[in-house]
């Protein structure tokens, strides 16, 4: 029994998924008061760093699974996290091919795939109706402080997050 992919691996996962809820709630009104907005997609930035450097298909079924818990928990529309963190790592793979995975370029899919995800939450909400925010608004009150928040949590876990996962691949070949 590998532990690290049995136990560590969903340990982290779990972890990172109560940290975006615990960040949004105790960090937002003293960061930013009421004049910005951000959202801490955690998840999103440890999903695009496995598909860096971990394996895809097990990547895609931690996309499917954390979004639906995603949207179980976190969201009032059920299935737009389930159907976007699985894209998002299917788009990393097909960038991934074409482009080296160091930490500059997996920094800019990371930045590009907030960006995608944001997009296409604020068009999914204004399409139903739930939100009536100006897309000026959207983009001044929330959107790049959404992704100088995960850049900034990117910058803090790529190194130790990659190098488990680079060391969980090895031990995974060896078997």
């Amino acid at each position: 029994m590998n532990v690290k992919r049995t136990i560590w691996l969903p340990a982290i996962m779990i972890v990172t998924f109560i940290l975006e809820g615990v960040v949004s709630l105790q960090f937002a009104k003293p960061l930013f008061g009421d004049s910005r907005m951000f959202v801490p997609h955690f998840l999103l930035v440890m999903l695009i760093l496995m598909t860096a450097f971990y394996r895809r298909n097990t990547t895609l079924v931690y996309a499917f699974i954390l979004g639906l818990v995603f949207d179980i928990y976190y969201t009032s529309v059920m299935g737009i996290y389930f159907a976007i963190f699985p894209f998002v790592v299917y788009i990393t793979d097909k960038f991934l091919k074409v482009l080296q995975n160091n930490i500059v370029l997996v920094g800019l899919i990371t930045v590009f795939n907030i960006i995608l995800t944001e997009s296409v939450v604020y068009a999914f909400y204004s399409l139903i109706g739930t939100t009536t925010m100006s897309i000026a608004t959207f983009i001044d009150m929330r959107l790049w402080t959404t992704i100088l928040l995960n850049f900034a949590f990117y910058l803090v876990v790529f190194f130790p997050f990659r190098y488990f996962l680079v060391k969980l691949k090895k031990s995974e070949n060896r078997l």
